[in-house]
């Protein structure tokens, strides 16, 4: 009889655990957090262009709540990341925006307009609120 309630109560957890899971990624928002080091010889200008255009096509693509694109704001403390000049901040609807965001015209407008400013991107995407 233990062994029956034992394995009851572990499926269900894990039924529970793969609900809560489920959930999580049809309902919650998503960060889309870009990290964008710039080549050498991109002017503050360009900068402040790419981060305006950016703001304005990205804000646009369906499910697109909130955008913003602005230069590092601190690296004085030993954990932060240090290697990029640029952070993107995109916050998603949910997980199924990035499906639509990547491909979209107005993000593939966008990279295409600066990609060649770009040396290296890194992304990271996270649940949220």
């Amino acid at each position: 009889m233990k062994k029956i309630i034992s394995t009851f109560i572990i499926v269900s957890a894990l039924f529970i655990g793969a609900l809560t899971s489920f959930a999580q990624e049809k309902e919650s928002n998503v960060y889309h957090f870009v990290l964008v080091d710039i080549k050498d010889g991109v002017s503050a200008e360009q900068i402040e262009e790419m981060s305006a255009v950016g703001e304005a096509l990205l804000a646009k693509i369906p499910g697109v709540l909130e955008v913003s694109i602005n230069k590092k704001a601190r690296e004085d403390r030993d954990v932060h990341i240090k290697d990029y000049d640029i952070g993107v901040l995109v916050k998603w609807k949910n997980n199924k925006t990035g499906d639509i965001y990547a491909p979209h015209v107005l993000h593939q407008t966008f990279l295409k307009l600066y990609k060649d400013t770009f040396k290296s991107v890194r992304v990271i995407d996270f649940y949220g609120n």
